[in-house]
């Protein structure tokens, strides 16, 4: 558990895709240990991209901005599934407007947050371009890990498109 909860909380360093399905991150004991992670996710990635002390505080702004921004489209998306899935309950008929307007919704948001995803690098000028490649890979790589994980202990909801 200690191993899953520390995965979940490394991830919101990286745009918040798991920290916010995870209930034990409001924890007070989950959030000191997602800050010590963050921290050293943090040095991981400022070592291995050469970042200085200014790129480091920028790109933790960054992420925190655009991180905050994917935890709400998440929430968005938790409460337009269960909706959805209250229109769809067997043996019920299902309203057809309804229907088509979450559906809709559900699929303009799986846009949005990859957008979010392009908005970010582009908001990452201040990196140069291997750097930002560079972030880009380590993030990916983390989300993959955390999806495997996921699989693994047979699956928490699946997070909207990754980067």
């Amino acid at each position: 558990m200690r191993r899953l909860v520390l995965l979940v909380v490394l991830s919101a360093t990286v745009g918040g895709a798991v920290a916010a399905q995870d209930p034990d991150t409001t924890r007070p004991q989950a959030q000191a240990l997602r800050q010590r992670i963050e921290e050293r996710f943090a040095q991981r990635v400022q070592e291995q991209l050469g970042l200085s002390d200014e790129q480091a505080t920028k790109l933790r702004a960054t992420s925190q901005e655009y991180g905050d921004r994917r935890r709400k489209m998440e929430a968005r998306e938790r409460d337009l599934r269960v909706a959805l899935t209250g229109q769809l309950r067997p043996g019920v008929a299902a309203n057809q407007d309804s229907v088509a307007r979450l559906t809709k919704a559900l699929v303009d948001l799986r846009v949005d947050y990859a957008n979010t995803w392009r908005d970010e690098m582009n908001a990452l000028s201040y990196l140069t371009p291997v750097q930002r490649a560079q972030l880009y890979v380590m993030r990916d790589r983390l989300l993959q890990r955390v999806q495997e994980i996921r699989d693994e202990r047979g699956g928490w909801r699946r997070r909207p498109a990754s980067p």
